[in-house]
């Protein structure tokens, strides 16, 4: 039963002057009514029948003592005059577990240690640490990487292992000697590093200078090749009518990641998820984010016209500009790669053979672009497709009777999959040229 709310005033007496009576059908301590299940000592199987009530009595003269028993509890009340645990052990009184546990041994111990006085440790030798010794004076915090003071700008901590493993990146990259020094005593936690904003920022931005603008291409690329398969995953999701889907920004960041170590990026331990989120928006103005305790949801503001409108719409003109951007893109990429045979053929040689736009390209249309059907391992017909667009690849078209006749091939883009048939005929034939001008030659019976 609810307590009932009461504006208590001060010219009435007191509840502790009118209880004095206790009602052993109820809970010795709080006597209160309660859901709780009311246990007995008495009632013990363990063979120590009324040693909890010797427990229990002990326990509330301690508090009693030291001056720590709450009002609503008046010993009195629980003493007939043979004392507290004869009192219980006669009325085989019943306790709530949660009213035993305030006045248990350990309770009991530390309010005995807040009410001890405090004992002088002036003539108590200090206590040293190894990290101590030889230290007359605490040493000035200064810069982890600039070795100057505080001065006017605080210094901040180091408390992630991620920044530690961001530094120690940059550090090689930057090949600053002085500084891979300082890191090999150990990481920035256990070493308790602490560092100015601009000092970290000014070493992020320096590392970022020195990264190979090739590199910076490749992870755009597969950047924008992952955010596209995630927008494809989401759109296809929004086409049922009949469920109004959620997304929970965790999962989608959990994707996006994976999807990007299968293109061969290098992400570190978690993908800025709010970053993520602000491009989605961009692209889905009709999804709103929202909080849900910790964690951040995407869904849809209801409007159904507006999805169904945005399913039906098929434009011709736009499908076409976008097939003649994505050509472009491929193109350009086929024509920066220069690949030929070498003597030999390497396990990974299909794969450096043909540019990663093209390839994802061609993935894509044999699989569908959604994220969840994308794999680590590229499928070989995806292979094969891209060594055989990218061995008969040209600049440009020429309509001239050579062309027409045979398609000359550049030794820049000869590919493996051609290649090796042709060394195989070699092989067999011991001849440059083609055997079979009028196609291979058929079994007789």
């Amino acid at each position: 039963m609810a307590k009932v709310h009461k504006v208590m005033d001060l010219q009435q007496p007191g509840t502790s002057q009118t209880q004095c009576e206790t009602d052993w059908d109820k809970c010795f301590l709080c006597q209160s009514n309660s859901s709780e299940v009311l246990h007995c000592p008495a009632n013990s199987i363990r063979g120590t029948e009324g040693a909890g009530y010797k427990t229990i009595a002990e326990n509330l003269m301690g508090f009693n003592n030291i001056g720590c028993l709450p009002r609503t509890i008046q010993l009195s009340r629980l003493d007939n005059g043979n004392g507290i645990e004869a009192t219980l052990q006669h009325h085989k009184a019943k306790c709530h577990d949660s009213c035993t546990l305030k006045f248990n041994k350990t309770k009991l111990q530390r309010a005995e240690k807040r009410k001890s006085p405090r004992e002088d440790n002036t003539d108590v030798s200090k206590k040293y640490t190894r990290k101590s010794i030889g230290q007359a004076l605490p040493a000035t915090a200064t810069c982890f990487f600039c070795n100057g003071p505080a001065a006017g700008d605080s210094l901040h901590e180091a408390s992630t292992f991620e920044m530690d493993v961001r530094v120690r990146q940059c550090a090689l990259k930057l090949q600053d000697k002085q500084l891979l020094a300082k890191l090999s005593a150990g990481d920035l936690i256990a070493q308790e590093a602490k560092y100015h904003v601009r000092c970290l920022v000014a070493l992020y931005n320096s590392a970022r200078e020195k990264t190979p603008s090739h590199d910076s291409d490749f992870n755009a690329m597969n950047h924008g090749i992952a955010f596209a398969g995630l927008v494809s995953y989401i759109e296809e999701a929004r086409m049922d009518n009949l469920v109004a889907p959620v997304f929970k920004m965790t999962d989608l960041a959990i994707l996006y990641r994976t999807r990007l170590l299968q293109l061969g990026s290098n992400v570190g331990a978690r993908v800025h998820s709010t970053k993520l989120k602000n491009r989605l928006l961009a692209y889905f103005p009709d999804m709103e984010a929202h909080h849900q305790g910790r964690d951040v949801v995407l869904v849809s503001n209801q409007d159904v016209g507006s999805a169904l409108g945005k399913a039906c719409e098929h434009d011709a003109d736009n499908d076409a500009i976008h097939l003649a951007r994505a050509a472009n893109i491929v193109h350009r990429d086929m024509f920066k790669m220069k690949v030929g045979f070498n003597g030999s053929f390497d396990n990974q040689c299909q794969e450096e053979s043909v540019p990663s736009a093209l390839l994802a390209l061609v993935a894509m249309i044999l699989n569908g672009p959604n994220i969840k059907t994308q794999t680590g391992n590229m499928p070989q017909s995806a292979l094969s497709l891209s060594q055989l667009l990218m061995f008969n690849s040209s600049v440009r078209r020429q309509d001239t009777a050579a062309t027409i006749a045979g398609v000359r091939h550049s030794q820049d883009r000869e590919t493996p999959l051609p290649v090796y048939p042709g060394v195989m005929i070699h092989t067999i034939t011991r001849k440059t040229s083609c055997p079979w001008k009028n196609g291979p030659p058929t079994e007789q019976k």
